[in-house]
């Protein structure tokens, strides 16, 4: 693990998304040593999902998901800080005024020392528990999409009949897209619709478009050349080619109830949704561990924000450390 004055400068970090790579550059630059883990084979966490461009990103023209990866993740490389990717946290717990941490590899188990840890793990896609309760999920499955795919490939669909599950940003602009493509579209919500004016007012009102709220799923029945969707509302039943499921995203969390003792994890505030509570220094209620990202922000995950965070946590950590140590 290297010297005893090397390892008390290091600071792990989970997750090499946007925040994480964003904190891996402050760390180093800060004089800390990061050590990015990854669950995935590649960085960039939901970026590599976003095919299209991105332009919210200052400076940053026309660059999609992938590509902005590629840039964040050549940067970090450049200064010797590549994220080990498939590692896997499974115990989190204090070892001495730092950490220990057992991560899964492919080569096997593996035990690092950390002075502090960073959770960047990010979001995903909510899935099946979007959609959970209704029947014929499983017999349906070769015609749904579940999130950023559902913006691949589009031009393939024109003519098509599609259902969009979510009334976020992130369905009505997939619907407008499917608009534009000549697409038939009817877009449902659980309860009302929540994307901006700009969104909304790009699909209110097309003959082709058709908002619906609240409606529930109830079951879906796969039939010669589409599916049969049965509604809770009106109308009771529609007929369409395709499903996209963009209704929202959840945080990576459930590995902190297992990865951390109990007595460290019942310090961390968690939502109702698992979202991990911060200060706004990126704190979490147990000391020496920290979140930064999508993780940590519902209210506004995006690659900008992360980047900010992950940069906050990096200050906020290398401040910490330089406090003397409480002896308890």
């Amino acid at each position: 693990m290297g010297s005893a004055g090397a390892v008390a400068q290091q600071i792990v970090i989970l997750g090499a998304g946007p925040a994480g790579l964003s904190a891996a550059l402050w760390l180093h630059k800060l004089g800390l040593q990061p050590l990015l883990l990854e669950t995935a084979t590649r960085a960039g966490g939901m970026l590599n999902e976003n095919l299209l461009p991105n332009d919210w990103v200052l400076g940053q023209m026309g660059l999609t998901g992938p590509q902005l990866a590629d840039r964040f993740g050549e940067h970090v490389a450049s200064l010797a800080l590549a994220p080990r990717l498939r590692c896997t946290p499974s115990r989190i717990s204090r070892s001495g005024r730092g950490w220990r941490l057992s991560v899964q590899t492919a080569g096997g188990e593996e035990a690092i020392d950390a002075a502090a840890v960073l959770v960047a793990t990010g979001t995903r896609p909510r899935a099946q528990d979007a959609l959970g309760g209704v029947e014929g999920l499983a017999e349906a499955a070769p015609r749904i999409v579940y999130g950023p795919p559902a913006f691949a490939d589009l031009d393939g669909l024109r003519g098509q009949r599609v259902l969009v599950v979510g009334g976020g940003d992130n369905a009505l602009e997939n619907a407008r897209f499917l608009l534009d493509q000549g697409c038939e579209v009817w877009v449902v919500a659980r309860s009302r619709f929540r994307a901006q004016r700009a969104m909304m007012d790009a699909v209110v009102g097309q003959p082709r478009a058709h908002l619906l709220s609240p409606v529930h799923l109830r079951a879906l029945q796969p039939v010669a050349g589409g599916l049969r969707v049965l509604l809770d509302g009106a109308p009771h039943e529609l007929l369409v080619d395709r499903m996209h499921v963009l209704a929202g995203y959840a945080p990576n969390t459930d590995f902190l109830r297992s990865a951390l003792p109990p007595e460290l994890f019942a310090q961390l505030s968690l939502d109702g949704e698992g979202y991990v509570g911060v200060d706004a220094a990126t704190r979490t209620g147990c000391p020496g561990l920290y979140a930064a990202g999508d993780v940590c922000n519902p209210l506004f995950p995006s690659v900008v924000s992360a980047i900010a965070q992950g940069a906050l946590a990096a200050k906020t950590i290398e401040l910490d450390l330089r406090q003397p140590p409480v002896d308890t």
